[in-house]
């Protein structure tokens, strides 16, 4: 009887088996043509951009470098806090622009190794305030374009991760970041 028994169960699991195999040939032998143009980037480069700032009788004069792998559009944001209103100097900011976000915008492509002409941003010191206060500037940047051709400060790219040295996973160190004193002056 025992014999029997696995002589049953032997069978159902060779029949489950030969069942099985087709499916599984199908899907592993699966295969798609393609025809046409395409291009596919992977992994396009670093974006990397430096602000330079300096002050000049209470105006934040801010330039962006492009230090990265690719030519990038760039905007800066700067805050200063309540006390203090920003406005651009449009006699002395050559090729930017303020946009719908409130940040300020370079308007041509920044070549690699390139260099921004400088932004003015009036510090209004009108109101009392402390003795001392800071402006704090963020530079951005994009290499994407929306389809009418104007800079996508939406797109998303890949994340890299780094480990507690800093490191990314390629062996790459990230640049120090920026920092702003509030006293002018590249750090």
């Amino acid at each position: 009887m025992i014999k029997k028994n696995y002589l049953v169960i032997a069978a159902a699991v060779l029949l489950l088996g030969a069942v099985a195999v087709k499916p599984t040939m199908a899907f592993l032998t699966d295969t798609h043509e393609t025809s046409g143009v395409g291009t596919l980037h992977l992994n396009e480069g670093n974006i990397t951009v430096i602000p330079h700032e300096r002050i000049d009788k209470m105006t934040k004069l801010i330039s962006v470098e492009n230090t990265g792998e690719l030519p990038v559009y760039v905007r800066v944001k700067v805050f200063g806090g309540r006390t203090h209103k920003l406005t651009l100097d449009t006699e002395r900011s050559v090729g930017w622009r303020e946009d719908s976000e409130g940040c300020y915008s370079y308007g041509e492509l920044l070549p690699v190794g390139g260099k921004t002409g400088e932004v003015a941003v009036k510090i209004d010191d009108s109101k009392e305030s402390a003795d001392t206060f800071n402006v704090v500037v963020v530079a951005e940047a994009t290499a994407t374009l929306k389809a009418d051709g104007t800079p996508d400060w939406d797109a998303k790219l890949p994340q890299q991760t780094s480990d507690d040295n800093g490191n990314n996973g390629n062996g790459d160190v990230p640049p120090n970041e920026a920092t702003d004193n509030g006293q002018g002056g590249d750090q």
